[in-house]
C-alpha cells in the first residue's frame, strides 16, 4: 500500500505499525498488502473488476451475492428488511427537488444528471439534520458495530425517470453495496454488475460488488428510489476491519483531495 509520495507513505507505514502492536501481524498482512491503483502498478485479475481506489488480496468475489453467501452481514440484511416500510414512509416525507450529485472518481454529475443523493453518513459523520427526519435509518445503523458496517457513505439514491448511471466501477473491493429498495416502478429499471443484469423489489435488499463494473437505469416514468449502504467483506476477520478502521482518516484525506484534483472530464 504506497502513494509514490514519501511523507503520505510514512504515515501509512506509521498507522500499520500501530496497527501491528494493536491486532498483530496477521491482522494487517492482508491490509498492507493492498493496492492503491490509483498510485500504484496494478493489473486486475478479472477485466471487469477494477476498483478505483484500493484492491485488497485475497478474498472472495463474484458481482452479485446472495443472502446466504454473505455471512454476518446476514443480520444486517434482516435489520434492513424489517425496518424497510418504515424507512420508506419517513423517506416519502422528504422534498424530491433537495437531492444533490454524487461526486464520483468515475462519473461526473454531468454523466448522470437524473441521479439525486440524500447523505445519511459521509466520512463517518451522520447528518443529523437528515437523520431526525429520518430516524429508522441510524436506529438500524447504530445498533451494528463497524464490523457490520461502513459508515464512509450511507445515503438514499434515487433515480429520476429516464435516469441512467453510466458503467463504471466502485472504489474498493474490501467492501460489498446494500440495496434496500423503498420505490420501484414498474418496468425497465435495473442494475447491470458485470455481465448479470437484475432488477429490484421492494423490501428485499440486494448485494453486489460494486468493484466490478456497473450501471444502472430507470426508463419508467416514476422515480426509483434505495438505501445504499456499505459493509465489510465477510471475508475479513473483525481485526483486520479494525486496521482498516485505522487507516480510514487518512484514507479519506486523501481521498477527498484526490478527487477535488482528478475529477473526471464531464
Amino acid at each position: 500500500m504506497k502513494t509514490g509520495i514519501r511523507a503520505l507513505d510514512q504515515k501509512i507505514d506509521d498507522v500499520l505499525d500501530l496497527a501491528r502492536r494493536r491486532f498483530g501481524a496477521a491482522a494487517v498482512e492482508r491490509i498492507a498488502e493492498s493496492r492503491l491503483t490509483r498510485f500504484e502498478d496494478w493489473t486486475s485479475p478479472d477485466p471487469l473488476q477494477n476498483p478505483s481506489w484500493l484492491f485488497t488480496p485475497g478474498i472472495e468475489t463474484r458481482p452479485f451475492w446472495e443472502r446466504g453467501q454473505c455471512g454476518r452481514l446476514e443480520r444486517v440484511i434482516d435489520a434492513l428488511e424489517a425496518a424497510g416500510p418504515t424507512i420508506a414512509q419517513e423517506v416519502g416525507a422528504l422534498d424530491p427537488s433537495t437531492g444533490i450529485a454524487y461526486h464520483h472518481l468515475s462519473v461526473t454529475p454531468d454523466q448522470a444528471p437524473g441521479w439525486k443523493n440524500w447523505f445519511f453518513y459521509e466520512d463517518h459523520r451522520p447528518n443529523d439534520a437528515l437523520l431526525a427526519r429520518v430516524p429508522s435509518v441510524r436506529n438500524v445503523v447504530e445498533s451494528f458495530g463497524h464490523e457490520y458496517l461502513d459508515r464512509f457513505e450511507i445515503h438514499l439514491s434515487v433515480l429520476e425517470p429516464s435516469a441512467h448511471i453510466p458503467p463504471h466501477c466502485g472504489g474498493v473491493n474490501a467492501k460489498l453495496t446494500l440495496h434496500l429498495p423503498l420505490a420501484v416502478p414498474e418496468g425497465d429499471t435495473a442494475i447491470r454488475v458485470a455481465s448479470s443484469v437484475r432488477g429490484w423489489s421492494e423490501g428485499r435488499v440486494l448485494v453486489f460488488d460494486d468493484s466490478y463494473e456497473h450501471e444502472a437505469w430507470n426508463r419508467t416514468a416514476q422515480r426509483r428510489a434505495v438505501l445504499l449502504l456499505t459493509a465489510y467483506h465477510p471475508d475479513l476477520t473483525v481485526e483486520e476491519i479494525g486496521v482498516i478502521e485505522m487507516l480510514e482518516p487518512l484514507n479519506v484525506e486523501v481521498y477527498r483531495a484526490y478527487l477535488r484534483e482528478h475529477r473526471p472530464a464531464a
